[in-house]
C-alpha cells in the first residue's frame, strides 16, 4: 500500500492514484499545504483543476470550529478522540556582517510575530489531525509553549491538545 510522503498514513488505491498528483501527499496534507501557504503568504492559494474532494476538504479546515471551552452549549454528537500536535520554531539567526550591512543601508529588519505564526501553523495541524478522525469541531483546546535555550538564540515549542468532536 502507498503511504503519505508527510503524515505516512496508509491510502488506498484511489488515493494513491491522486497522490500522484499532489507530490506524494495524501489529500489532507496536500490541503493542509495550500492553507498553510496561505498563511504564510497571506493570499488565496490558486486553485488547479483540482478534483472537487480537494475543495471539500479545504472547506472543512476554513469551517473548522476550534474553542477553548469545554462546556458550552453545542450539540455534540459524537467525540472522535483527543487531538494533539506540538510545533517546533526555530529562531533565524542573521549572521553579524549581514545585520551590519543593513543597518548601514538603513533597511531595518523586519520584525516577525513569531508566536502568532507558531501558533497558527500549530493549529493547522491540530486540524489535520482531527480531520483524518472526521471530526468537524475541537473543544476544550489548551496551548502552552516552552522557550528552548534563551530567546535570542533557541526556538519555542508550541504544545496544543483538544478534543475532537462531530457536532
Amino acid at each position: 500500500m502507498a503511504k503519505c510522503r508527510d503524515c505516512s498514513i496508509s491510502m488506498g488505491y484511489a488515493e494513491s492514484q491522486a497522490a500522484q498528483s499532489y507530490n506524494g501527499l495524501c489529500i489532507t496534507c496536500h490541503v493542509k499545504e495550500r492553507v498553510q501557504t496561505k498563511v504564510m503568504t497571506s493570499k488565496e492559494p490558486a486553485f488547479s483543476s483540482t478534483p472537487k474532494s480537494t475543495e471539500t476538504v479545504f472547506n472543512k479546515f476554513k469551517d473548522m470550529l476550534v474553542t477553548t471551552e469545554s462546556s458550552i452549549n453545542l450539540r455534540i454528537r459524537g467525540r472522535c478522540g483527543v487531538v494533539s500536535t506540538d510545533f517546533h520554531y526555530n529562531f533565524t539567526k542573521t549572521p553579524f556582517l549581514k545585520r551590519v550591512w543593513k543597518l548601514l543601508r538603513s533597511r531595518p529588519e523586519k520584525k516577525a510575530d513569531f508566536l502568532q505564526e507558531s501558533i497558527e501553523l500549530a493549529m493547522l495541524e491540530l486540524k489535520a489531525k482531527a480531520i483524518r478522525l472526521e471530526a468537524n469541531a475541537i473543544i476544550g483546546l489548551n496551548i502552552e509553549y516552552i522557550v528552548l535555550g534563551d530567546f535570542k538564540k533557541g526556538g519555542l515549542i508550541i504544545s496544543l491538545i483538544g478534543t475532537g468532536v462531530i457536532i
